[in-house]
This record gives C-alpha cells, structure tokens and sequence, in this order.
C-alpha cells in the first residue's frame, strides 16, 4: 500500500492530515447523531469537549489504520 505524501486538487496540493480531519469530523457527526437518537447523550456532561474527543480519536484511528500522514 503506497503512503500518499500529498494530495492535489488542480494545481493546489493538500496535506493527507486534511483529508484525515474530514473524514473523522463526518465519523463524528454520524456518531454523534446515533447518540442523540439512542438517547445516549444525555449523559455527556460537556457535549462539546466530547466531540472533540471522539474527533481526537477517529483521526489517530484512521492516521493508523487508513491513511498515514
């Protein structure tokens, strides 16, 4: 599996963490989204401190396992 060093669009190029960060702040946006349905967020204290740690997470997640930066 190749390592993308950078991404282009047109003549811009972009660094992999961007991609990296929007893919876990959409994964946290549907986790949050099932917590609200299920009810579950109830019990967040601070919603917004744990978005961010959820978001924290995902992207070391996919740093790991999908696409390394």
């Amino acid at each position: 599996m190749e390592v993308p060093h950078e991404l282009s669009w047109g003549d811009v190029y972009y660094s992999p963490f961007l991609l990296v960060i929007i893919l876990s702040v959409i994964a946290t946006w549907i986790t949050v989204v099932i917590l609200n349905k299920t009810r579950l967020s109830r019990l967040i204290a601070y919603p917004s401190m744990t978005f961010i740690a959820i978001t924290v997470l995902y992207s070391v997640a996919i740093d790991a396992y999908f696409i390394q930066f």
